[in-house]
């Protein structure tokens, strides 16, 4: 496995990950883990940047229980589709498996990368993962992991463009169980774009933040968020059970639309309605 300069990690692999990082200890100073499949060109199809992106299927348990010795950037690489709508959304079978990922890791920054419309199952993807949060491009350049000049880095952090919700964005997995149960907090951004239009059974967002609290924005913003897929979109297939939200309070328009998603089927648990 070859180590780019000081604190770089670039893995190869042909046939998917299989684990790979589970219970790792990674060296102080690790700042970018950046899974790809080979170093290109650039002038193959798909070939972006240099890079060509993974065609993994699976990132089950890949950095369980690993422990990243402070801030790290992960990212991985896509898996293209053949075909994207105008809204450059893949159309295809989802299919990469993200189940217990990070699981138990020490992980402070959100994963950059994957192919959100592609991911199926986030099952306890993040569970115990008490230190996670979003981080800015500011906090990212002043950590040194974003900016640098170092040509051997990885492009991701060479360039302070970073999307402050880069993997959350969009996400729209077909079960998502336990994605966030005991993180303790999470203070990051853009949780409540997550969608629950694919979610293929009434268990699929089981226990989602059981032992989490979000801040109180985001679990407004979640419950407007599956209220306006609910009653408005109608793209919420199926009732939904123990979707339990973490603890805090609503109260307002927010503990109205909770009330509403209640009574019409969707088991929302954990906080307090005022």
């Amino acid at each position: 496995m070859p180590v780019l300069g000081d604190g770089y990690i670039r893995a190869y692999s042909k046939t998917g990950y299989d684990r790979r990082y589970e219970d790792r200890v990674f060296d102080a100073g690790t700042r970018c883990i950046e899974m790809v499949d080979y170093v290109g060109t650039g002038d193959q199809p798909g070939d972006y940047f240099g890079v060509y992106y993974c065609r993994s299927e699976s990132f089950y348990r890949t950095f369980a229980e690993a422990t990243f010795s402070g801030p790290c950037i992960v990212e991985i690489g896509e898996f293209p589709a053949e075909q994207y709508d105008d809204n450059g959304e893949p159309i295809t079978e989802q299919r990469i498996n993200m189940a217990a990922a990070f699981r138990n890791s020490d992980i402070e920054i959100l994963p950059h990368g994957c192919s959100r419309g592609l991911i199926d199952n986030t099952n306890s993807m993040f569970e115990g993962c008490r230190e996670l949060r979003n981080w800015t491009p500011q906090e990212m350049v002043a950590a040194g992991l974003a900016g640098v000049t170092d040509p051997a880095a990885p492009r991701i952090i060479r360039s302070t463009g970073l999307a402050e919700s880069a993997f959350l964005y969009n996400l729209a997995p077909e079960t998502m169980k336990r994605m966030f149960a005991h993180c303790t907090s999470y203070s990051g951004k853009a949780v409540s774009a997550i969608k629950w239009k694919n979610l293929r059974d009434e268990s699929s967002a089981a226990d989602f933040a059981t032992g989490c609290k979000f801040a109180p924005h985001f679990l407004d913003a979640i419950i407007a968020s599956l209220h306006w897929e609910f009653f408005v979109h109608k793209r919420v297939r199926t009732p939904l059970r123990s979707v339990n939200l973490g603890s805090g309070v609503v109260s307002g328009n927010t503990a109205a639309m909770a009330r509403q998603l209640i009574e019409a089927g969707i088991e929302l648990q954990g906080f307090e309605i005022r």
